[in-house]
């Protein structure tokens, strides 16, 4: 359903009501500052001299946030360029505290945030849907959607079958011919409803029953900037690591791509890496994301254990105590009910590192959000010319909060002190979209392809 020419005018309004950027910073000064914020501000950071439109072009984020006619779309905000330099304080404090780091200290944060894409297409990409898409209000993975409402944007992500299936109680109408299946005709259906209930409300009430129903949405740039994109809190610990002279061992139980990428990265500047699996409830990039799910597990034992026995919680609980960090990505209600939350595990007192990933922040960790719906929610948005909104790049806040969640662990993980480090993907697409802007000239450089490491 298209929206008439008095509210598209308002939509193009909310969008430009932002208030205006900071001036716009090299990729080296936003290293320099995440690092000061964690305590090594006398590290040095050497990278070469970009703008941000420079990163956003060659990172290959230009070649996926285009028009359907192929023209690129102006970003809000400089996720290429946070991305280099978090990348970059990664390396120096991996470098300096354990003597490796990421890429052996090659790492181009920038080039994380397209590797989805790259993989992808060097898998055959199915459909090629990372690089065609119907619409730009249309995700690469396919499954979120910006939908116009009353007065504005909003964006829904039926990123599981279940979400399908909670469309009718959301718009308090049954579907013609709905099944309770996932075929291409129900999905369908489920988006021309979600349009024509959605065309007569505010975005804020919409928002708010996808909300509560446990669906993933956002309003564009609802989530306000932290002066870091995490927060953390330490104390000291009563008991020592259990494996003294061994690398620190990183149990990670979170899938999909922020959880699994934090993981990686510890893994490559030294650590340990074990994944764990259910059985029950398989990572879902396994089938979805063959190559991605290759990459960021290689190198690192995994685990899949049976949860819903009492030997796979015996087992369960045997490797989160083992760790020294901790990296989940899971609602807290699975976690209390496997005797593994925060509260179970770092109540023994030993030092350890625990890295809590959510879609909207520990305020609101039942809400779910995912990388699209989550960067909406930060703000970080391309735009048509009418100001029309479209998607930044793709899944942005999911290859952005799992490079900030190892930024931070592998400065503040101590063996003498519990810490717990929490990371927003909302909040970091937010953190990216108050750091700058990027300024579009008359000419635009090459845009460069989606690259994998």
């Amino acid at each position: 359903m298209g929206p008439d020419s008095a509210s598209s005018a308002g939509r193009s309004s909310m969008m430009g009501s932002m208030p205006p950027p900071p001036p716009t910073p090299r990729a080296s000064e936003v290293g320099r500052q995440l690092l000061t914020a964690l305590g090594y501000g006398g590290l040095p950071v050497s990278l070469p001299d970009r703008t941000p439109l420079e990163d956003w072009a060659e990172s290959g984020l230009m070649d996926l946030t285009r028009d359907t006619a192929g023209r690129p779309l102006r970003p809000r905000g400089v996720p290429a360029t946070v991305a280099r330099g978090a990348a970059a304080a990664l390396v120096a404090v991996a470098s300096e505290r354990f003597g490796r780091s990421p890429a052996g200290g090659e790492l181009d944060g920038a080039h994380l945030l397209a590797e989805r894409a790259a993989l992808a297409v060097a898998d055959g990409d199915p459909g090629n849907r990372h690089l065609r898409r119907p619409s730009a209000a249309v995700s690469h993975g396919g499954r979120a959607r910006f939908v116009p409402a009353y007065d504005g944007w909003w964006v829904l992500h039926l990123a599981r079958e279940s979400d399908v299936e909670l469309v009718p109680a959301l718009v308090e109408a049954e579907l013609p011919g709905h099944a309770g299946t996932e075929d291409a005709e129900t999905v369908e259906e489920a988006w021309a409803a979600v349009e024509q209930w959605s065309a007569g409300r505010p975005v804020a009430e919409v928002v708010e029953r996808a909300v509560l129903l446990g669906l993933p949405a956002a309003a564009p740039g609802e989530t306000p900037a932290g002066t870091v994109p995490w927060s953390a809190d330490s104390r000291s610990a009563l008991g020592r690591p259990t494996r003294p002279g061994a690398p620190a061992r990183v149990v990670a139980l979170g899938a999909l791509w922020a959880g699994p990428l934090a993981a990686q990265l510890l893994g490559e500047a030294g650590f340990e890496v074990v994944h764990v699996e259910s059985v029950g409830r398989p990572d879902a990039s396994r089938w979805g994301d063959p190559g991605l799910h290759e990459l960021l597990h290689r190198g690192s034992e995994q685990v899949r254990v049976d949860f819903g026995t009492s030997a796979g919680r015996a087992e369960l609980h045997a490797l989160v105590s083992s760790a020294d960090v901790v990296v989940e990505a899971s609602r807290p209600r699975a976690l209390e009910g496997l005797g593994v939350a925060p509260r179970h595990v770092l109540g023994d007192g030993r030092a350890r590192t625990w890295l809590q990933l959510t879609g909207h922040g520990p305020d609101q960790a039942l809400r779910v959000g995912f990388g699209d719906d989550a960067a909406v929610a930060g703000g970080l948005v391309a735009e048509h010319p009418d100001g029309t909104p479209a998607f930044c790049g793709d899944a942005l806040a999911d290859p952005l909060g799992g490079l900030a969640g190892a930024l931070a662990v592998a400065a503040l993980h101590r063996p003498d002190r519990t810490t717990r480090v929490a990371v927003s993907l909302a909040g970091v697409a937010a953190y990216c979209r108050s750091a700058g802007d990027v300024t579009w000239p008359a000419v635009l450089p090459a845009a460069g392809r989606p690259r994998h490491r």
